[in-house]
């Protein structure tokens, strides 16, 4: 320490400490050797700094393949590969995480040593595996199931699932190989399950493990008319369940309410598309679900008119919170005339709801007239931008004035609407002793810098004591 004090000067003694000594250490060994201030950081922050970078990448990955049909999925650079690259201290460091290599990422054609590089580098760690089948000849005159690639891909997943956290697989051709050696192996370890396959997978596949996996909680078993209850007799922690199909190759009503009956757990439920075939059934059960929290219908194009109002009327659920109607696909309004008949004159099917959110191209007088009817007890109400005019239209309009007399919260999908409907209907709903007392915004945090917003805000907290946020 006495000669770093002497190299400072010779003619003045300088007052530092230990911090400055060091500082003045790391300066001198960035000038002299040219190395960046970076690779002085600690490799526990390092850890964290490529954790949040992987999770990053792969939420992105997520939200792109969920928005595009599965031909067009990317196949984007891995970014635990990056991070090896950039020194031999970050490639220490990387290679030291084998949590960061757990990510197994398949598809056709695929170089194998990338495989078992990973393979290898996560040490038996739990492993998340996605299989992306779109690269393949649809032309060929040969079944792309016995493809070389497609059977060593599948001897991977089946030799693997043992140890598999989460197994998603997207195939634009039919797999029952892969489906079929599900049937003669364990998955213990198992807890999410998503599987998107087209349509003309053999109405005799089913689809079940060797005992079930027991610690299975999140499953969406794609497009399957004969799914067995066996799949989940040992699933009891699973709570989020995903169907998709068409009624002419979905479940009966038997099936799908002998299937939900093993779901002692069930939190959170999908159902895409029609994947329930009400229309060739005469006796329906009534299906229990008695823990489920949230339930999001999203209906197709051209379904059949008893499906909704059959799904409102045999789904029994006392705790459920919050629902999503999401009619974005669906073809036209007529699609869901007989679900606002039925809402309109029955009972309230869902009164524990709290939280809807509805998503629309439109929706007429007649509909919302049917949800101020059926879900009288919201507190929270969410809609799309198409519609959020005609929501503040309805809710000012002088015979509406009392709907959905517990509403607080409004939860808008874009801040591009008309302000001056907003500070009409927070007013009228002040009067009448119904205030609300939140406006959250989608995009509003991007544009809520503006002069016009701010103008707009400025109104709003004037006229009412609302409280302005952003989803």
């Amino acid at each position: 320490m006495t000669q770093e004090f002497a190299r400072l000067g010779k003619t003045e003694r300088p007052s530092c400490n230990i911090v400055d000594v060091q500082a003045l250490r790391l300066k001198q060994e960035v000038v002299t050797y040219g190395v960046s201030y970076i690779s002085f950081i600690p490799n526990e922050l390092l850890e964290m700094i490529f954790v949040e970078t992987v999770k990053a990448t792969t939420r992105a990955d997520e939200n792109y393949s969920s928005s595009y049909p599965l031909t067009s999925l990317r196949l984007c650079p891995r970014p635990e590969l990056l991070l090896t690259s950039i020194s031999q201290h970050w490639r220490a460091v990387a290679l030291g995480m084998p949590l960061l290599w757990t990510e197994i990422r398949l598809f056709l054609r695929q170089n194998v040593d990338l495989v078992n590089l990973y393979l290898t580098r996560s040490r038996g760690q739990l492993l998340d595996i996605r299989f992306i089948g779109i690269h393949c000849d649809f032309y060929s005159q040969d079944s792309p199931e016995f493809d070389p690639d497609y059977l060593r891909i599948s001897r991977i997943i089946l030799s693997h699932i043992h140890v598999c956290r989460r197994l998603e697989v997207h195939g634009a051709f039919p797999f029952p190989k892969l489906i079929d050696g599900f049937k003669r192996i364990r998955a213990p370890m198992l807890e999410e399950l998503k599987v998107n396959h087209p349509l003309n997978i053999p109405n005799s596949s089913y689809f079940l493990f060797t005992e079930g996996p027991p610690s299975l909680t999140f499953v969406e078993p794609g497009i399957f008319s004969s799914i067995s209850s066996d799949l989940f007799l040992s699933a009891d922690r699973l709570t989020v369940l995903t169907l998709n199909g068409l009624w002419v190759s979905g479940l009966s009503p038997e099936n799908f309410s002998h299937l939900l009956s093993h779901l002692k757990s069930l939190t959170h439920l999908t159902l895409i598309g029609e994947p329930v075939d009400y229309v060739r059934s005469l006796d329906i059960p009534v299906v229990n679900i008695p823990l489920l929290q949230k339930m999001v219908l999203k209906p197709g194009p051209n379904i059949s008119r008893t499906y909704l109002p059959t799904v409102f009327r045999t789904i029994h659920a006392p705790a459920l919170c919050e629902l999503v109607l999401d009619f974005h696909t669906a073809t036209s309004s007529r699609d869901i005339q007989s679900l606002v008949d039925k809402l309109k004159r029955g009972a309230p099917p869902f009164p524990s709801v709290r939280l809807l959110t509805l998503c629309s191209r439109s929706m007429a007088y007649d509909g919302w007239h049917a949800l101020a009817h059926a879900f009288s007890g919201i507190t929270a109400l969410s809609v799309s931008k198409c519609i959020m005019n005609q929501l503040m239209g309805f809710l000012s309009c002088a015979g509406r004035r009392d709907a959905f007399p517990n509403l607080r919260t409004l939860l808008f999908d874009d801040v591009q609407f008309e302000w001056s409907l907003l500070l009409q209907l927070l007013q009228i709903r002040e009067a009448a002793g119904m205030p609300v007392r939140e406006v959250k915004m989608k995009g509003f945090e991007k544009h809520g810098q503006s002069e016009l917003v701010g103008k707009l805000v400025t109104s709003l907290v004037t006229y009412t004591p609302v409280v302005i946020g952003w989803t």
